[in-house]
């Protein structure tokens, strides 16, 4: 399917166009993950910093946060442990 955006771009992006328009497919889509990454992601990478008044009080608002959580504790852990798992092998397979 080939299909067209009609949104106005910067001469910044048309700039950077110029040069990546006539890369592989592949390389695009290696370029396009690595910008989506760099988006989705970014709040990961932005660290603040904190008063020690205002860490205590962000570690005191998750106290018993899951009191009411109708999941056993079991399956929280498993479901941790296999989202883990999951991730190392995201990774392992973007590394390929």
């Amino acid at each position: 399917m080939n299909g067209s955006a009609f949104t106005p771009q910067s001469p910044i992006s048309i700039k950077y166009w110029e040069m990546l328009k006539n890369l592989s497919d592949t390389v695009k889509m290696e370029l396009i993950a690595m910008l989506s990454n760099s988006v989705v992601y970014k709040g990961k990478a932005e660290k603040t910093e904190l008063t020690e008044e205002e860490r205590k009080r962000e570690l005191l608002s998750l106290a018993g946060c899951w009191a009411d959580d109708p999941e056993d504790a079991a399956l929280m852990e498993d479901a941790i442990k296999d989202g883990r798992k999951n991730e190392f092998m995201r990774e392992i397979n973007l590394d390929d």
